[in-house]
């Protein structure tokens, strides 16, 4: 006989089944509580960087809420006359018409980026005082214009009037 079974054989009749929590119940709930707590990190660590959409340049050089280093979004308009291709990207300045930021992007261009444009840029603070840009968003009004009929569609952002 199993040792369970000689326990409950010597136990009284009347004596109460005392229930253990060991075995597959504890398991469970272990396992839910796990699950539960880490669904719940992930939620508040991905809310927690979605907060601000994205800081201007005054936030940057006057009000210092990006530190070196720091991954931020960087938003604000092409300052016209600024674009310059470098061998390693692109460089422009951006304002919020208060302040200006210089700014190093690396990686692809939009097709609809030119002076004067509202951008997104997400990336960190250089120590040298250039925003280092990993990626470029463009913001523009939605509007969609097909080439007219004989023009070829553009095959790639026209910087030659930037700069």
């Amino acid at each position: 006989m199993s040792q369970d079974l000689l326990q409950l054989a010597d136990a009284p009749a009347d004596a109460p089944r005392v229930r253990r929590w060991g075995g597959p119940r504890l398991r469970i709930v272990v396992a839910l509580a796990v699950i539960v707590a880490a669904l719940g990190w992930i939620a508040v660590r991905g809310l927690t960087g979605n907060f601000v959409y994205y800081l201007t340049p005054t936030d940057m050089v006057s009000h210092h809420k990006a530190d070196v280093g720091e991954r931020v979004r960087l938003g604000g308009y092409v300052v016209s006359g600024s674009i310059h291709r470098t061998s390693s990207g692109l460089t422009f300045t951006v304002t919020d018409g208060t302040d200006s930021m210089s700014v190093s992007a690396m990686g692809s261009v939009p097709e609809m980026f030119k002076p004067d444009q509202g951008v997104v840029l997400e990336g960190a603070l250089g120590a040298d005082g250039l925003f280092h840009s990993d990626t470029l968003l463009i913001q523009h009004n939605g509007e969609y214009r097909p080439p007219e009929s004989g023009e070829a569609p553009p095959r790639r952002a026209n910087l030659g009037s930037g700069g």
